[in-house]
């Protein structure tokens, strides 16, 4: 019994002395487990804060270099920028884009697939940086830690910056001049008889009647062409126009006069013509890689035509192939009997789109619409 009872007396006196050590142990533990608790926490806030910092930075430039591409005006693509910026929270919060914040400079490549490189400045900026930021020093104030105190500090602060870049681009303008565009959308073109607004005795080689598709087509030409003017960036055009085959009227060029003294050349002396509109396409592409042409430039082909085919080769076999070669190709139908289906097939091999326009006022707005939509991209 007296063995026994030695036994027992150790058997306690060890436990006492295994609780004692785990008592130490965790009270040594403890605060390293909450420290490291606090990091991990701290740490994953930081890392979505700086992911929601490089969303609202994105949209906010998106927002500010496309308004700025489209207007010019530096103001309005400062309030479009806050704008978006308010739609997205960093830490629960909005944030407010200072006019310092905003940088217009020079985006270059020295090649193709090169990445830009933007430059503040420029005698020709086209490229605009805007920078988001949540300092203590600034009026957004730094982003406060779920478990301040850490380390001694209770927040922190972040800034993220983007690029938004109007990329160079060079438009083929590929146009109908067959003999159906003498006549008014809305009537049929089958001669004969002449257009329903010819002047007595009058015969094609002569000017253009009052109304008909192509000064509908001359018009919108004009009001394309004054969009341009208005764009930060100079684009260069070339026209092409086609009926029994094209023509190149003007090759590349940044002097948009030459575009409209192309068409001017058929509205004073319209010709009788077939619809030969793979011609046309075919020739427009060809002017996206002369000489002329800027080598690291988009390529956009705009194909317009009141009608349907009726000679030359199926254009969207050419569609395709200059699709692989990165063009793209938008098609524009107007006038009550044009083949819309069959343009929409030509613009999805091109990978671009298909507008119908259905009266003057109409194709002004699509063409518009168009140059709007032209590549501007994040480079930074």
């Amino acid at each position: 019994m007296r063995i026994h009872c030695s036994r027992s007396k150790g058997q306690q006196q060890a436990r006492h002395n295994r609780n004692g050590a785990i008592t130490v142990l965790f009270a040594v533990t403890l605060p390293v487990l909450l420290l490291l608790v606090a990091f991990a926490i701290n740490l994953a806030w930081m890392e979505l804060s700086r992911t929601q910092a490089f969303i609202v930075a994105d949209s906010a430039t998106r927002a500010a270099g496309r308004t700025y591409s489209l207007t010019g005006d530096l103001n309005q693509a400062k309030l479009m920028a806050n704008e978006a910026a308010a739609r997205n929270l960093i830490a629960g919060s909005k944030v407010s884009i200072a006019d310092s914040e905003f940088t217009l400079g020079t985006s270059t490549r020295s090649s193709s697939s090169a990445r830009y490189s933007f430059t503040a400045g420029g005698s020709t900026p086209n490229a605009l940086k805007v920078t988001i930021s949540k300092l203590s020093s600034g009026k957004n104030g730094a982003v406060p830690f779920i478990m301040p105190g850490f380390l001694g500090k209770s927040s922190y602060e972040v800034t993220r910056s983007a690029v938004s870049t109007r990329v160079e681009v060079d438009i083929a303008f590929v146009v109908d001049r067959s003999g159906s565009m003498a006549y008014a959308a809305d009537e049929k073109a089958i001669y004969p008889p002449l257009p329903k607004a010819a002047p007595k005795n009058w015969f094609f080689g002569q000017p253009a009647p009052t109304p008909s598709r192509w000064r509908d087509l001359a018009s919108a030409a004009n009001t394309f062409i004054d969009e341009m003017d208005k764009s930060v960036l100079s684009e260069y055009v070339s026209l092409v126009t086609y009926g029994d085959s094209a023509s190149t009227e003007k090759s590349m060029t940044s002097n948009y006069s030459d575009i409209r003294n192309g068409i001017a050349k058929y509205t004073n002396a319209f010709p009788s013509g077939a619809t030969n509109i793979g011609d046309g396409l075919s020739k427009g592409i060809n002017t996206l890689s002369s000489s002329s042409s800027r080598p690291y430039a988009s390529k956009v082909v705009i194909l317009m035509t009141d009608g349907i085919r009726n000679t030359g080769p199926d254009p969207v076999p050419i569609a395709q192939s200059a699709a692989s070669d990165g063009v793209i190709i938008f098609t524009i139908t107007f006038a009550q009997e044009a083949d819309q289906t069959a343009m929409q097939k030509v613009a999805a091999a091109g990978n671009g789109q298909h507008f119908h326009a259905s009266n003057s006022a109409a194709l002004g707005t699509v063409l518009q619409t168009i140059i709007r939509i032209l590549p501007t991209v994040l480079t930074e």
